[in-house]
């Protein structure tokens, strides 16, 4: 939990909310390094572009996603491959620039992932309403060591609270 805790960490995006998110189940492919970019203090920012491969299956929330998607993330490290492969929720923003779609053959910034926990919870970096999440504030929780909002898996199945495929 707190490996997977500190990687969500490492996937916040600052890109501006000009279109929906996604918030989508699949699994993870991989993660690639992109590009460097500037950071005024390391110890504080992600300083590296990584373009994740992720097979998307459904759409939870927000605009259609699926199939095999290509998102760029920040983050100050790669993921192991142990971990991109347990990732099942992301949380996908479409990039506007078509110059940098072009560049990097993806579509979105990736702003939040989530790998089950020991619990069988998701958590995400983001806030589940600010990404379009519908979930009770009873069935979300803030985990004291990492600050991300946690969530049983199977609420978002149970309440059938989702609009897309």
């Amino acid at each position: 939990m707190f490996r997977s805790a500190v990687l969500l960490g490492a996937f916040a995006i600052t890109a501006p909310a000009a279109a929906a998110d996604s918030v989508v189940l699949g699994r993870g492919v991989s993660n690639a390094f992109l590009s460097n970019q500037p950071c005024a203090d390391p110890s504080l920012c992600m300083d590296a572009n990584y373009v994740w491969v992720l097979d998307a299956d459904r759409t939870v929330v927000g605009p259609a996603a699926v199939g095999r998607v290509r998102a760029i993330a920040s983050q100050h490290t790669d993921a192991t491959s142990e971990f991109v492969k347990s990732v099942e929720l992301f949380v996908l923003r479409p990039i506007q620039d078509p110059s940098l779609q072009e560049s990097s053959g993806a579509k979105y910034y990736l702003v939040s992932v989530s790998a089950k926990d020991s619990r069988g919870r998701d958590c995400l970096n983001v806030k589940p309403a600010d990404v379009g999440l519908r979930l009770d504030t009873s069935e979300v929780m803030v985990d004291p060591s990492s600050g991300s909002f946690c969530f049983e898996a199977s609420v978002l199945a149970a309440n059938n609270r989702w609009r897309g495929p």
